[in-house]
């Protein structure tokens, strides 16, 4: 006879994870093993509630929630799963469901192979908060897994991800490998090129947007955003993703975003020392002299300092000068004035931003500058030194010199990226041993013995990867910025011709101002005067 007593509702989830690892049936083994159950114990079934191919770490599902509105329209007031995991994964959220929710509506919870039945009080009720546990860690222990396995395929050069870098597609025969979507590599030249020239952020993605350039959510048929009026429009941090991503010469970037935790599907940028970078992976699409003159020019605006209605925004100096004094930046401010001579004209004037943002303090002096007099004298000044120092005989001495650093830099990367990958191998041996602990295998001693010796050995490869790390950090801070495009710059420079920003960033380090005006110019080359 059937017991009317209880209306019930049967779920059945089963997320892609699940299937590719085999920890669970297929939803329709669920299903008759649930319908099996109800058969033998003579329940009345109402309703099918099903999530398949969704993870159990969320609890926002359609067949749960349409489960949880049945509840509270009194439809139901009995639920059944085959185990306490189909229910979910999430340790907090599920305690919520069975141990509060539950309760006060009066729902009756059965997991069957768990022997779990809340309408009954059984010694497997009281290691419902330890199976919970056990699910969610078991959870975080295959989303660890799961990771170190990318992480070694990224490291090993391979592409992993949905979408192909802008600018790359993947390959048809090996999805792990990346070859060149003319299309788009026409556009991030582009793009180089705008930004080395002297074009801002805003100025390349108003000219992108107004031509009606695909971007590249549009260009993957990624559907994202669709219904954002920002849909179709170039952003400046795409455009600030592109110029900074080491891909477009060859190697390849990957771990760019990373997602909060294993529940979240938040992503948050990556710091660039969480990167991993495999040199020479893929295809180059940008030349590496200029993508360095851009990285450059990047470190430049980062301290620029300027401030105005946009017409300061082309200094051709802007972010190279500071105050002797204290260190920090000239901001410069551009301001129109009526002249009986010129009509309207614009000056430029600078002060001492410290000085400017702590005028009570008397942290600093004014350093009152005009930009136009200060960029005249660097002008000269630098023209001289081209004329005199940089004949063509030393240009070529500098671009060998350059040759050798930049392979002298790959040398050190390759270096650093074999100690984090011996750094990881010592790490799954700690793993491994305590695995060992764990079961049996070997004593607490043994254990702590090897995991103080593993230990000892990990410091000194880290040790080692920090001298490597300051000697790379040492050649791209007092390297030779020059290549065979900056070689054709200054000719046609000291032919008296306009310079460039691409030139000045890569000739000129820093220049200081102090209160009397005196200035100091730091250059990037180094000449003996001989």
């Amino acid at each position: 006879m059937i017991n009317e007593n209880y209306k019930v509702g049967i779920y059945l989830r089963l997320s892609r994870e699940d299937e590719r690892l085999g920890e669970s049936s297929s939803i329709s083994n669920q299903r008759d093993l649930l319908l099996n159950y109800i058969k033998d114990n003579n329940l009345f079934l109402v309703g099918e509630y099903v999530d398949d191919g969704v993870s159990g770490t969320t609890f926002d599902r359609d067949g749960f929630k349409r489960m949880i509105k049945d509840c509270e329209l009194k439809k139901i007031n009995m639920i059944i799963t085959k185990d306490t995991s189909r229910l979910g994964r999430d340790h907090i959220e599920f305690g919520y469901y069975v141990e509060r929710y539950f309760p006060e509506h009066g729902i009756r919870y059965v997991a069957v192979n768990d022997g779990i039945d809340t309408a009954t009080n059984s010694s497997s009720n009281d290691m419902l908060v330890f199976k919970s546990a056990f699910n969610d860690m078991y959870v975080k222990d295959i989303s660890n897994k799961l990771r170190s396995s990318l992480y070694t395929k990224k490291r090993n050069g391979q592409f992993v991800g949905t979408y192909a870098p802008y600018g790359y597609m993947k390959d048809s025969n090996d999805k792990h490998k990346l070859l060149i979507n003319e299309e788009e590599a026409q556009v991030v030249k582009r793009i180089f090129k705008m930004f080395a020239n002297g074009s801002s952020l805003n100025t390349i993605c108003e000219t992108l947007t107004r031509e009606q350039i695909k971007t590249p959510s549009i260009s993957k048929n990624m559907k994202l955003g669709q219904n954002n009026v920002h849909y179709g429009v170039w952003a400046t941090r795409t455009v600030n993703d592109i110029l900074k991503c080491p891909t477009y010469i060859g190697n390849l970037t990957q771990c760019k975003q990373k997602k909060v935790n294993y529940k979240s599907k938040k992503r948050i940028h990556n710091k660039e020392n969480g990167w991993i970078i495999s040199c020479g992976s893929v295809p180059s699409i940008i030349d590496e002299d200029i993508f360095n003159t851009v990285q450059n020019m990047f470190k430049s605006n980062k301290n620029r300092g300027i401030r105005g209605n946009g017409i300061t925004d082309n200094l051709l100096l802007r972010g190279l000068i500071f105050c002797k004094d204290c260190g920090h930046t000239i901001g410069f401010r551009a301001h129109k004035q009526n002249t009986l001579k010129h009509g309207e004209v614009i000056r430029i004037y600078g002060n001492c931003n410290y000085w400017a943002k702590r005028k009570r303090e008397h942290v600093c002096t004014p350093h009152n500058v005009k930009y136009h007099d200060i960029e005249l004298i660097i002008l000269n000044n630098l023209k001289g030194m081209c004329k005199k120092y940089l004949s063509e005989q030393n240009l070529e001495n500098i671009l060998n010199n350059s040759e050798k650093i930049q392979r002298k830099k790959e040398q050190i990367k390759f270096e650093i990226i074999k100690l984090d990958n011996l750094i990881e191998s010592i790490n799954k041996k700690i793993d491994a041993c305590y695995n060992d602990k764990l079961e049996g295998n070997i004593t607490l001693d043994m254990y702590k013995r090897t995991y103080n010796n593993l230990t000892i050995e990990i410091q000194k490869i880290k040790t080692e990867k920090d001298k490597y790390s300051k000697n790379l950090y040492d050649i791209e801070n007092n390297n030779l910025v020059n290549n065979k495009v900056i070689v054709h710059e200054v000719e046609d420079f000291i032919n008296m011709k306009n310079p460039s920003r691409t030139l000045i960033t890569n000739l000129i380090d820093k220049i200081y101002i102090d209160e009397n005006k005196n200035i100091d110019i730091y250059y990037k080359f180094r000449i003996n005067n001989d």
